[in-house]
C-alpha cells in the first residue's frame, strides 16, 4: 500500500486522466454549439439583422413634377452618375432590394435639359440618415411636337 501513496506514476496517470477528460468534453461541447448555430440559422433566420453583406444597385430616379406645357421629359434618356451605388447593410434588408433611389427631383420651370445634384433618400424602401449619397441627375426635356399644322 505504501507504494502507491504519494507515487510518481499515480500523479502523472492522474493528469493523463484528466487531460484526456478536458479534450473530450470540450470537443463534445464544441459538436453541441455547431449544431445549435445550424440549427438556428435554419428555423430562425433573424442572424441575418447582424450579417452585414454589400450589394451593387442601380439608383432610380424620382421626378416629382412634369415640365411646363409644350415641353416633355425625354424619359428613356435620364441618366445619372454614378449609374449603381454599392450598399453595405444587414442582409435581410438588401437580400430584397432592387434600387436605391433618388430624392425627388423638381422640373416644373424648366425648358430644357436639367442637371442637379440629388441626394439618395432610400434604399429598398429605407430611408437613409446620415451624410447625404450624392448623384448627379440629367433629365432630358425637349419642346413637344405640336399635332396641330
Amino acid at each position: 500500500m505504501k507504494l502507491l501513496k504519494g507515487s510518481l506514476v499515480l500523479k502523472l496517470v492522474a493528469l493523463g486522466f484528466a487531460a484526456a477528460t478536458y479534450f473530450y468534453i470540450h470537443d463534445e461541447i464544441t459538436q453541441v454549439e455547431k449544431k445549435a448555430l445550424e440549427m438556428s440559422k435554419i428555423a430562425d433566420p433573424s442572424y441575418k439583422l447582424i450579417k452585414l453583406t454589400a450589394k451593387s444597385l442601380p439608383i432610380k430616379v424620382r421626378l416629382a413634377t412634369s415640365p411646363p406645357e409644350g415641353y416633355r421629359i425625354v424619359t428613356e434618356k435620364v441618366a445619372v452618375n454614378p449609374p449603381q451605388i454599392v450598399v453595405v447593410g444587414p442582409e435581410v434588408l438588401l437580400e430584397e432590394a432592387s434600387n436605391a433611389e433618388t430624392a425627388l427631383v423638381d422640373v416644373s420651370e424648366s425648358t430644357q435639359n436639367v442637371t442637379k445634384n440629388i441626394p439618395l433618400e432610400s434604399v429598398a424602401g429605407t430611408h437613409l440618415t446620415g451624410e447625404p449619397y450624392v448623384v448627379e441627375v440629367t433629365v432630358p426635356i425637349e419642346k413637344a411636337a405640336s399635332d396641330k399644322p
